[in-house]
């Protein structure tokens, strides 16, 4: 994806998680049971806070994040405006400048930033409405969801090289039903390999590429009538080892 695509994803995400918000500001948030819909909607704005100033600093080291307001409204108000900061610098920032990020520890391409931030807002904006719905959130876009389960696939590989799972071993295959995507997944104790190829697998998981993307980061279990999936069941939930 072009990181204009991101920072459109971002802009109507971001958005639509400010009005679940307010249409619902005291409503448990299921998928992410410590939090209710302020705290949420705290977490979210403090991290578009955040790397706004990473972003409009051109910082290369860590910097610290910000605390929220007291109040409602002065939230509201404040993730309103942490948003619109964000996009601005966005605008203002190249894609191929270095800057601090988590994943590479030190100054890397802020391209990481206009992709993170874009899958970040959405899986909130998400939980957002599936809590201010009682389930019935819109799903992520596809394109965004694609690439999505891409993302999140770099990480696992990367923090099984770092921190290994001893026992962890086979394949899943994912297709999803609404487009031509197809992951081929082979899990080891200390890696992960990836491809796109139809292949047999251990087990196999068929959706939405939205719905594959929620199951992947835990927000749908595999047994949710919106996929189907065969195969053994011990490798799926095998993945559930791999949150982070």
């Amino acid at each position: 994806m072009e990181p204009a695509s991101y920072l459109a994803h971002l802009r109507v995400d971001g958005s639509a998680l400010a009005a679940a918000a307010r249409s619902a500001p005291e409503a448990p948030v299921p998928s992410c049971p410590d939090w209710d819909m302020i705290g949420l909607l705290s977490h979210i704005g403090a991290i578009h806070h955040w790397v706004d100033t990473i972003l409009r600093t051109r910082s290369t080291d860590y910097v610290e994040g910000v605390a929220p307001p007291e109040g409602l409204e002065a939230k509201m108000t404040w993730y309103d405006n942490g948003l619109a900061s964000l996009l601005a610098t966005f605008s203002t920032i190249s894609p191929d400048d270095a800057v601090w990020n988590w994943l590479d520890r030190g100054p890397a391409p802020a391209r990481f930033w206009f992709r993170r931030m874009a899958h970040e807002t959405a899986v909130h904006r998400w939980d957002a409405e599936n809590a201010a719905t009682l389930g019935h959130a819109n799903p992520i876009a596809a394109e965004l969801a694609t690439d999505g389960i891409d993302e999140y696939l770099e990480f696992v590989a990367m923090r099984l090289a770092r921190r290994p799972i001893d026992g962890l071993e086979g394949t899943i295959h994912l297709h999803a039903s609404d487009t031509d995507g197809e992951w081929s997944l082979d899990l080891g104790p200390d890696g992960l390999e990836v491809s796109h190829e139809h292949t047999k697998a251990d087990a196999a998981i068929r959706g939405t590429v939205s719905d594959l993307f929620l199951w992947m980061i835990n927000r749908i279990e595999v047994d949710d009538p919106s996929l189907q999936s065969l195969g053994s069941p011990l490798i799926i939930a095998s993945w559930r080892q791999l949150e982070f």
